[in-house]
């Protein structure tokens, strides 16, 4: 909705491919051909990708900064491209029901987008009123076009029959899409926040989630901005976000910023405002210098002016914090100038402007944050002793402190401006507020063609005791909505309640289960699996091993059904069982061992959700250290033995194959083990020279090093020599 308050400053697991590099995070994907636009029934992932990549598409409002109107009000809807609207409705996102919307209105504003104080601004402008016998709840927004083509967006209409008393918010910052922390890819490990925030809505009462920035590692990645929003549009809560300085990583310039990337999949708008009930957020981007510009600040005081001497709460959502050190402050910045965050404090003179503001708007009471991977909360007391709480999360899965952890914050906010944070697993401190999620462990994979969803949880240390999980299933609708309601599979879960809501262009499976083991899975599915999966030797460094040197293996492990469950790895001849790293795309798996006398290959033992397995051997024989008897002469009586070792030096082939290429550390690894289902198929997998992709083998670097070293020891001697 582009309306004055939006306006401030001068009066926001593979088919396609078009999801390659989406499919990485999402294991059982397989390709399909690239005319998803024209397909009946879409996949769940093509049908939110294309309601953010169609060219003709919704730009405001968004599902990261839905709007919110009460039954009999209306709304309005910028557009990409002018085109006739034939019609519009709503679908809940909770219960699949159907509202339709009034077209009011349809104006051409201009002949092609523009980007305007830091926001795109569309050529179209639709006002649509809302029936006045609406429910309340979450709704996906329709534009049916005059051509029969549809665009939509999905979870970006609120409707309220009366303003919130309160809201209960969970905090997200520092997600960095893209990376990998503790040996599993951020993009994986997030499934643990959607299942925690659903969860959270019908054990808690959960209202919101802001997301405070840094959601993709480079700013760049599209991967990542599809993964995520994908993910995020299977909450049943809405949400809100703004970018952080990660977002900004490597993109060249604001039009791409905001029609390429973060704009494209979030908000296309650095500032932002929106209004639900008496509660009035505000989005400000601290770009790659980890600060507020001036004219971000223009808009802050623009938007509060609005509102000036209105019964309203101001909740403000910036990545960087103004502190950097958690306590109480109050008065004059210079007085708390050396708790301020570097960034900020380099450009003391907006951080003055920041607090003049706040100090002139009673309004604002809570200021989210988040970029030091850290608890660090603040309150800050005005001069009448009002509070402004400046609320500074850890991150949500990546690198953090020592002491801290991945975590999530919960704050209950009220209409007459109480604040309070919920701590579920400790008592709460300003330093120490967050939920520890790390022990919240739970996964989740798409089936092929979108025609199962699974989950696997492992909640045993987990510090929030829950009697309840709510998971969501994104599920395809080639097939009818019964078929998979009879084929729920839970293990260790007992269902309360389950439903298929149909949200318009695919299903979503929402069932909520009684937590009988704190370890199991669930799976819903339309058709069986069968099949085994699938396990491809991508690499072995090096191709001989001598002993002492580390192996590196490199797999690729797919599967056509529902999904992998666990990958082992055991080394051959020692019996002992191998850590298992996974990659930047998760079919990718990494073996890495030190070669040892008496190793005989490795065996790699691939599971999927079915309990269906496959196996790989790939031999490896380390030479044993030879011993060699010289005889003396016969004058000696002394008998010497020397110990030495055979290595061969095998030169590598580079072949046509590309071989993806991984980062893993070592110290943050995860091992995963196989279960006990049945072994399908056995391949024994010999090491050839062309399996190392061209990569060079250990001996030859080796080797190379020295005569490296014994050239330059040459050359040093030779031009002493000449210098003498």
């Amino acid at each position: 909705m582009r309306t004055p308050l939006a306006r401030a400053p001068l009066l926001a697991l593979v088919a396609l491919i078009v999801l390659g590099t989406l499919a990485a995070s999402f294991p059982g994907f397989t390709e399909a051909p690239a005319a998803a636009a024209s397909q009946e029934t879409p996949e769940p992932w093509q049908a939110v990708l294309e309601s953010l990549e169609n060219e003709a598409r919704i730009l405001d409002p968004t599902w990261a900064k839905p709007v919110s109107a009460q039954p009999g009000g209306s709304i309005e809807v910028e557009l990409s491209v002018y085109v006739e609207v034939a019609a519009a409705y709503a679908v809940n996102v909770e219960t699949g029901a159907r509202i339709e919307l009034t077209v009011e209105s349809l104006e051409k504003v201009s002949d092609s987008i523009t980007i305007q104080d830091g926001a795109v601004v569309g050529p179209a402008l639709a006002k649509l009123s809302i029936p006045q016998d609406a429910a309340p709840g979450l709704y996906n927004l329709y534009l049916t076009l005059t051509t029969g083509d549809m665009v939509w967006m999905p979870r970006s209409l609120i409707i309220y029959d009366t303003p919130p008393d309160e809201l209960v918010i969970m905090h997200l910052t520092d997600i960095h899409f893209g990376a990998i922390d503790k040996g599993i890819l951020n993009d994986v490990k997030f499934a643990r926040d959607v299942a925690l925030v659903n969860t959270l809505k019908y054990e808690l009462g959960l209202d919101l989630v802001v997301v405070t920035g840094d959601i993709s590692d480079i700013g760049i990645n599209v991967s990542s901005y599809r993964n995520w929003a994908f993910a995020m549009n299977q909450l049943l809560v809405p949400t809100m976000t703004v970018p952080g300085n990660h977002d900004w990583a490597q993109v060249p310039g604001l039009e791409s910023f905001l029609l390429d990337f973060y704009g494209k999949y979030n908000v296309p708008a650095r500032y932002w405002a929106a209004k639900w009930g008496n509660f009035l957020f505000i989005g400000l981007d601290s770009q790659s210098e980890g600060y507020v510009e001036p004219e971000g600040l223009d808009f802050l005081e623009n938007v509060l002016s609005q509102y000036s001497g209105e019964d309203v709460v101001a909740i403000i959502l910036v990545h960087h914090p103004i502190f950097s050190d958690p306590g109480r402050y109050k008065g004059d910045p210079e007085s708390f100038r050396g708790a301020l965050y570097g960034s900020w404090e380099s450009k003391f003179e907006l951080v003055e402007r920041f607090f003049d503001i706040i100090n002139r708007y009673d309004m604002v009471k809570v200021v989210f944050s988040g970029h030091i991977h850290r608890d660090a909360d603040a309150i800050y007391f005005r001069q009448d002793n009002t509070p402004v709480y400046f609320i500074t999360t850890t991150t949500a899965m990546h690198g953090h402190p020592q002491g801290y952890f991945w975590g999530a914050k919960v704050v209950r906010v009220t209409a007459d401006g109480q604040v309070e944070v919920i701590s579920l697993d400790r008592e709460y401190r300003l330093e120490k507020g967050s939920i520890d999620t790390t022990g919240f462990k739970v996964y989740a994979s798409y089936g092929t063609e979108g025609k199962s969803y699974s989950w696997t949880y492992d909640i045993e240390e987990f510090g929030v005791k829950l009697e309840r999980l709510t998971l969501v299933y994104p599920l395809s609708k080639a097939v009818p909505a019964e078929v998979y309601t009879s084929n729920l599979i839970a293990d260790g879960l007992s269902p309360v309640d389950v439903k298929i809501v149909d949200q318009g262009l695919y299903y979503l499976g929402i069932a909520t289960f009684n937590i009988e083991s704190p370890k199991g899975k669930t799976i819903m599915y339309a058709e069986p699996d069968d099949t085994p999966p699938q396990i491809e030797v991508q690499s072995v460094v090096p191709s001989k091993p001598f002993r002492g040197s580390i192996v590196t293996i490199q797999v690729k492990v797919s599967d056509i059904g529902w999904g992998i469950e666990e990958v082992q790895a055991e080394v051959l001849g020692l019996g002992e069982e191998v850590p298992v790293f996974s990659g930047l795309d998760p079919s990718i798996y990494m073996i890495r061992t030190q070669a040892v006398p008496g190793m005989e290959g490795i065996k790699i033992i691939a599971v999927d959700l079915a309990g269906n397995a496959s196996e790989v051997v790939i031999e490896l024989e380390v030479p044993a250290p030879q011993t060699t008897t010289t005889t003396p002469p016969a004058e000696t009586a002394t008998e010497t033995t020397e110990e030495t070792e055979t290595t061969e030096t095998t030169a590598t082939t580079t072949t046509s194959e590309t071989v993806e290429t991984v980062t893993t550390t070592e110290e943050t690894s995860e091992t995963t083990t196989a279960g006990k289902a049945g072994v399908e198929e056995t391949a024994t997998t010999p090491v050839s020279p062309g399996e190392t992709a061209g990569r060079l083998d250990s001996s030859l670097i080796i080797l190379g090093a020295a005569v490296a070293a014994a050239i330059i020891i040459v050359a040093a001697a030779l031009y002493r020599s000449r210098a003498g």
